[in-house]
């Protein structure tokens, strides 16, 4: 835990040095110490912006998968298992439609994220079920149907300007962070992380059966829908902030628990560790080997890809 903490710090400095303008290690110390000259300070103000952005968002995406497996007791669950990244799409996609400012589609990719979180606990609510199946199931309809509603969007926008933004912001980018997009949505990944820090021992709770849950005095309804609803939230402030990136939320919980084992106490910290160190080295490659910003979700799937198959040879028994 402590060598990763102590990782995630040195890939902190690395990344800050790295970009369109490479800069020295002594250039990113002389910045922290207030001794870089005016157009350097510019530079590292504006990816030091971007690299909390990075980390808040890399270990919030990755811990909220990481808690609806547990929840769900599926090792293929993501943070989108409830439709939430794609109704959040669609509210970005909607303001992006209108010509809306970005802090404006911030808010309403946030709106609409949640929104389609509580319209997915309705249906379930509505089928009458306290099997979690029937909450995946109702989460597989809203996803579709958000698919629906961004498909008439992208249908509705104009292809030279809005209908590549769209797809841009689909495929995530951390490239239009700015301290106001962190300034609003930074607290919200922060008190997330924080929460699910503190109450991992739910999950391992969670994985109990029902009886057993209810002996040691744990409502196991309540306790769910609170784990469920607080990696809702992180996974909505995640894609209002950077759009829809994938597979961190899905491979990073399978590494640390090949790490460090099953145990949420100690896997949930190094999934949130694991996850904002991965996530940085690829906006660190996004940002790097190209002057246009890479969409995110093209470097992750690189990456992540090859990472779930060896995990799936390893583990083939145990991800479901």
């Amino acid at each position: 835990m402590i060598s990763a903490a102590v990782l995630l710090l040195i890939l902190l400095v690395v990344s800050m040095g790295m970009g369109r303008y490479s800069l020295s290690l002594h250039d990113v110390i002389n910045y922290f110490f207030n001794r870089a000259d005016s157009s350097t300070k510019l530079i590292l103000r504006l990816r030091f912006i971007r690299i909390i952005a990075v980390v808040l968002v890399g270990a919030g995406i990755s811990m909220a998968g990481a808690t609806f497996q547990s929840v769900f007791n599926n090792g293929l669950a993501s943070p989108n298992i409830l439709g939430v990244a794609t109704g959040a799409s669609v509210g970005a996609a909607f303001a992006i439609l209108y010509g809306m400012p970005i802090y404006i589609i911030e808010i309403s990719a946030f709106v609409t994220g949640v929104l389609t979180m509580f319209l997915t606990l309705l249906i379930d609510k509505f089928l009458h079920s306290n099997s979690s199946i029937t909450l995946i199931l109702a989460g597989i309809i809203m996803a579709g149907l958000m698919q629906s509603v961004l498909g008439s969007i992208k249908y509705m926008a104009d292809p030279e300007v809005q209908l590549q933004s769209i797809v841009y912001w689909e495929l995530g980018s951390f490239m239009k962070v700015d301290l106001s997009s962190l300034m609003s949505v930074g607290p919200v990944l922060l008190v997330g992380i924080l929460f699910l820090f503190f109450a991992r021992w739910r999950l391992n709770v969670l994985s109990l059966d029902e009886a057993t849950i209810k002996t040691i005095g744990v409502n196991p309804k309540i306790n769910r829908n609170l784990m469920i609803l607080v990696a809702t939230l992180l996974t909505a402030a995640a894609v209002c902030i950077c759009g829809v990136i994938g597979w961190i939320g899905l491979v990073v919980p399978h590494i640390s628990r090949s790490i460090v084992g099953g145990d949420n106490r100690v896997s949930l910290p190094m999934t949130g560790l694991t996850g904002a160190a991965l996530l940085l080295i690829c906006d660190t490659i996004a940002r790097s080997i190209s002057v246009n910003d890479i969409p995110l979700s093209i470097v992750t799937g690189f990456i992540g890809v090859p990472i779930f198959i060896f995990i799936l040879i390893r583990r083939k028994d145990t991800v479901v």
